[in-house]
């Protein structure tokens, strides 16, 4: 069912106006800034090997390639983005770097330690089973090597009415907890070296978003519709209620495979 969810709110429609609202290349909030602080946190070098999981159109991929000159693979379950994303590794000259596939974080088509990084940058809140995600991480890791992440969380109580709202306008199935991810790492085999509750950050963020969708709203309906800025713009509108109300928030972790 995960899978039938992901397909219809990350489209080639769905990608594009999620990428129109947040930045270019990015299905997350944070941009580049965000890339290159957690890639200094994980240690990445031109040497790593990086799987990123929900890689979407492969923003933080391109840029870890081009600017460490690592060899990043991306998977995502949507095969739009994976061409969309493929597309742009070469137009950007870093396809030797930079390439993406499709596949299931629950199920990594690859070999037991083929990785030194496994990356996710708010794409996990997407998968329902985080615990078996991170199982799969771990198996596809090198010794010594680390998982790096940021992820929407749930930081705060709310409601059954008040999440089933919310995760709908996600369009996730659940949500961890910042509790839930330390003891998944834990339990895994993982030692934390780096985390941060970046909820303040994600808030600030998210308001800054809004107000440019707001002030973007003529050529948004002129390239998409009204109906559809309707709809955008409610969906988002309980996203930062959410974040707002510190129901909900943002984790960054780096934890080493023991």
């Amino acid at each position: 069912m995960y899978v039938d969810e992901i397909l219809k709110n990350y489209n080639q429609l769905g990608t594009k106006i999620i990428e129109t609202i947040y930045t270019d290349g990015y299905l997350s909030i944070g941009g580049k800034a965000s890339t290159t602080q957690l890639a200094e946190f994980a240690g990445v070098t031109s040497s790593s090997r990086i799987l990123d999981i929900g890689s979407g159109v492969g923003g933080p991929a391109r840029h870890l390639a081009a600017t460490f000159g690592c060899q990043v693979t991306g998977i995502d379950l949507v095969e739009a983005n994976v061409v969309e994303a493929n597309q742009r590794a070469k137009a950007e000259g870093v396809e030797l770097l930079a390439t993406f596939m499709t596949g299931d974080a629950l199920d990594l088509p690859f070999e037991d330690q083929t990785f030194d990084i496994v990356w996710g940058q708010d794409a996990w809140c997407h998968i329902p089973d985080k615990e078996q995600l991170i199982t799969q991480a771990h198996r596809v890791l090198v010794p010594g090597g680390c998982v790096a992440f940021t992820d929407w969380v749930e930081i705060g109580p709310m409601s059954a009415d008040e999440r089933k709202t919310l995760l709908s306008a996600m369009a996730a199935p659940n949500t961890a907890s910042i509790d839930d991810y330390r003891r998944y790492l834990s339990l895994n085999g993982f030692s934390i070296t780096t985390e941060a509750n970046v909820s303040e950050f994600f808030t600030s963020k998210y308001r800054e978003i809004m107000m440019g969708f707001e002030d973007a709203r003529s050529a948004f309906i002129e390239r998409f519709s009204a109906k559809i800025f309707e709809i955008v713009a409610e969906r988002n509108a309980i996203i930062l209620d959410g974040f707002a109300r510190h129901a909900l928030g943002g984790v960054q972790f780096v934890a080493r495979k023991d």
